[in-house]
C-alpha cells in the first residue's frame, strides 16, 4: 500500500504516528455576543469556567465575546478529539486555560479526564484563531506509540 493509500484508508496509519484523533469546531463570535447580552452572565457561566472567564474579562464586549467563542470552540474541538470516549461531558470538564506563552493550555476534569484516559491519549494540544468574525480551534490528540 502507497503512503497516499494509507492516509485515505481508515485504520491504517501506524501506531507509531502519534496523533490518534483531530477535532475541529467553528463559533459565530457576533452570535454569541448577542446570545450573551440577552441571556446574561448565566450563559457565559454555562460554558465557561471561573478561570476561563477571568481570562476573557477586563475586554470590549467585542473582545471579550471573541475570546469567549475561541475558548467555546476550543473545548468542542476537544470533545470532537475525544470522540465516542467524551459522550455526557460537561462543557466545564474541559478548560481551555493559557501557557505562559499565551499558547492555550487544555485542562480536563471530570469525565473529560476519564475519557482522555480510556481513550489512550498521553497529550492533547489545541491552538485557536479569529478571523472575519469567527473564532476556529483545533485540537489533535496524541499517544505514545505502542
Amino acid at each position: 500500500m502507497s503512503v497516499a493509500e494509507a492516509l485515505t484508508v481508515p485504520g491504517t496509519l501506524p501506531r507509531a504516528a502519534g496523533i490518534r484523533a483531530v477535532g475541529i469546531d467553528i463559533v459565530d463570535v457576533e452570535r454569541l455576543r448577542a446570545m450573551t447580552e440577552r441571556r446574561g452572565q448565566r450563559l457565559a457561566e454555562r460554558f465557561l469556567t471561573v478561570n476561563e472567564l477571568a481570562l476573557c474579562d477586563g475586554a470590549s464586549p467585542r473582545h471579550r465575546a471573541s475570546r469567549m467563542a475561541g475558548r467555546i470552540a476550543a473545548k468542542e474541538a476537544v470533545r470532537k478529539a475525544l470522540g465516542g470516549h467524551g459522550e455526557g461531558l460537561s462543557w466545564r470538564d474541559v478548560e481551555i486555560g493559557r501557557e505562559a506563552s499565551g499558547a492555550p493550555a487544555p485542562r480536563l476534569t471530570g469525565r473529560a479526564a476519564e475519557a482522555f484516559r480510556r481513550a489512550g491519549y498521553s497529550g492533547l494540544h489545541v491552538s485557536i484563531s479569529h478571523e472575519a468574525g469567527v473564532a476556529v480551534a483545533i485540537a489533535v490528540a496524541v499517544a505514545v506509540a505502542d
